[in-house]
């Protein structure tokens, strides 16, 4: 007897919903991709517990009858593909037909569906097994409610994050979904609180400003194109506003929003020279291609996509922004300083001031792990030129400067006994939906880094912050939440000490800035104090030596 049998449909179910069903954000995207491809005006997403315990999704689309309410749940039933023709020629977004059959084999799903806006049907799934099936009364559209998911297969609940975690990508995916269809009015409720509603007037402009304030928005620059078959639309928010991460870079394709790396790398790139070292734009890109020429199936989730020929989209997207960015005036918004009452450290951009790390100066002196140098000058305004015992030392005055800033906030944050200064005035930071509960979910941590604020529905309202953050009070906030979401379960060490390597270059001495021989002087001697001072907080050196004989060599003076 042969060993190939056929796989029970139940199992083939639970392997299929692995590929399709990973946490609560695969089941939302599911059902609301279902919902905007019903032609629903207004999609109502109700959450428990960050969808851990309940997912439901309402919508008022066109809604299904009674056949199809009986076959929506088979494997592979699709409404949206007939033949071979619109498998390849793909513009809805939820075409496989694995969906509900993937959803309801890890959980209960409760469906009630009307194409007509009086009768309505009701049908019940859990794990595969239909419990129920009833007419009901129903408006036209359909709800879903997803229960228990992966309560039959407790492998995968090991997986799955906390429900703030779990809400935080949830909000992401909302936000992405809205500006996919700023048509469409997204209610998004956690707990029985509203989390986001667009109102689905298809204003682009004031659907960005509820996504990331009111200050992104009027800063948006908006490029359209039409060349070689390829049409689109580009928002960009000015580059003095950004972020520590790429999560802001959208691209929607024919509707979809995808996720499509090779085209974020030539956006980073386009930005490049407008943005400092390792910050992104804010940016949404829309894309109309012949659905030929984009292959939207090679993902089991549909978040990833391939385009046939994509370097002609490549250069129009990346010339459009270069030829925008040039034509701009990048004369940042005037912002006035808080008003902050006298602080201990004074950190001017480009004023290497001595940190003070009270040491006597005969401890210095057998501590120091460099030699006395002796100051020469400065070169190319980026090398300072120093001379000892034969030997002629180069150093980077940025490297060095982010060395020594590094090691007094390592010191500084190490202190449990923050100094702090409370802000006259309030700063205000407005935060998109999932950096908010970033904040919310980490206030202890904030707390023991020595800020204090109040929180409202996206503004943080600072009240209080530690000495050292001084000036660069924003910067740090979101450097801090950007490490927090990057990295979850961070130990408290490696994060003040990645909090330490992120401000550290903040206003540090920069290559071709100007310093005189006295700052000079005192960049040298506060490096000569550091604990390592041969090498910048990322790695790359601070000092470099040449001996007498590798000049001669070099010129040749011996052989």
């Amino acid at each position: 007897m042969g060993n190939i049998k056929e796989m029970p449909r139940s199992l083939a179910n639970m392997i299929s919903a692995g590929e399709v069903v990973e946490r609560p954000i695969n089941v939302v995207k599911e059902l609301v991709e279902n919902a905007i491809d019903a032609k629903s005006k207004t999609i109502n997403i109700s959450l428990i517990e960050g969808g851990l315990k309940e997912i439901k999704v309402s919508d008022d689309g066109i809604g299904m009858d009674i056949e199809d309410v009986k076959l929506c749940f088979l494997p592979h039933a699709t409404s949206k593909i007939k033949n071979e023709y619109d498998l390849f020629r793909i513009t809805t977004l939820g075409f496989r037909g694995e969906a509900l059959a993937s959803i309801a084999s890890v959980s209960e799903v409760n469906l009630t569906s009307s194409n007509t806006g009086d009768v309505a049907y009701n049908i019940i799934y859990r794990f595969n097994n239909c419990l129920g099936f009833n007419k009901v009364s129903r408006s036209r559209g359909t709800t879903i409610i997803v229960k228990d998911l992966f309560y039959n297969t407790p492998a995968r609940l090991k997986f799955l994050k906390s429900k703030e975690t779990e809400l935080a990508l949830i909000c992401t995916l909302i936000d992405k979904l809205a500006l996919s269809n700023p048509n469409i009015s997204f209610i998004l409720n956690n707990d029985d609180k509203l989390i986001y509603k667009s109102d689905g007037k298809n204003n682009l402009i004031s659907l960005i400003g509820s996504i990331y304030g009111i200050e992104a928005a009027r800063r948006i620059k908006n490029i359209k194109f039409n060349e070689g078959g390829i049409s689109g639309e580009i928002y960009y928010v000015m580059p003095e506003i950004y972020r520590s991460n790429k999560n802001q870079i959208t691209v929607i394709i024919n509707g979809r929003y995808v996720k499509y790396y090779a085209l974020n790398e030539v956006i980073v790139e386009a930005f490049k020279g407008y943005l400092p070292i390792n910050k992104y734009p804010i940016i949404i890109i829309y894309l109309n291609i012949d659905p030929l020429l984009v292959d939207v199936n090679i993902h089991p989730k549909k978040e990833e996509i391939k385009i046939a020929e994509p370097r002609p989209i490549f250069d129009i997207i990346s010339n459009k922004i270069k030829d925008s960015l040039k034509g701009s005036n990048h004369i940042p918004k005037a912002i006035i300083n808080q008003d902050i009452e006298e602080v201990k450290y004074n950190f001017d951009n480009f004023k290497p001031l001595s940190f003070n790390f009270k040491e006597d100066e005969s401890l210095i002196k057998t501590k120091s792990k460099l030699p006395p140098l002796n100051y020469v000058g400065i070169v190319l305004k980026t090398f300072i030129v120093c001379e000892y015992d034969n030997m002629m030392y180069l150093l980077d005055q940025h490297a060095c400067a982010e060395r020594i800033r590094y090691e007094f906030f390592k010191k500084e944050l190490a202190n449990p006994k923050h100094l702090t200064t409370s802000l006259l005035t309030p700063l205000t930071l407005v935060l998109t939906k999932d950096e908010m509960l970033v904040v919310k979910n980490n206030i202890t941590r904030f707390q023991e880094l020595g800020f204090k604020f109040n929180l409202d529905v996206l503004n943080l309202n600072i009240l209080e912050i530690p000495l050292w953050a001084n000036k660069e009070v924003e910067d740090i906030i979101r450097e801090i939440i950007s490490l927090l979401n990057d990295n979850k379960d961070i130990k408290i060490i490696d994060f003040r000490d990645a909090i330490c390597k992120q401000i550290s270059c903040k206003a540090s001495i920069r290559a071709n800035d100007y310093i005189s021989k006295e700052e000079a002087v005192v960049l040298i001697n506060d490096l000569a104090k550091c604990e390592n001072p041969y090498h910048c907080p990322h790695g790359r050196p601070t000092i470099i030596k040449f001996s007498k004989k590798d000049l001669d060599l070099m010129f040749a003076r011996i052989l």
